[in-house]
């Protein structure tokens, strides 16, 4: 129970870098420091650089507010 209860958490984790890598580049594309998107959403910028980095969870209305301050649909897909 222990070996599959680790397993689930690696995969959250990496699912939670992919999520953060992703907010990144967007941001980067959008031409957005971190400063800037801090600010548009309302975090301290030391908060979305652990959201980018996957150190940081976040909630549904979070990744809303990316959504709309990005101009990005952020979408969940099946495997």
């Amino acid at each position: 129970m222990k070996a599959e209860y680790k397993e689930k958490e690696i995969e959250i984790k990496d699912y939670r870098r992919k999520l953060g890598n992703t907010i990144r580049v967007v941001r980067e594309m959008r031409g957005y420091s971190q400063e800037q998107l801090a600010e548009m959403i309302n975090v301290n910028c030391s908060t979305l650089e652990k959201i980018e980095k996957g150190r940081f969870s976040i909630s549904v209305d979070y990744l809303v507010k990316f959504s709309i301050s990005l101009d990005y649909e952020f979408k969940v897909i099946e495997k």
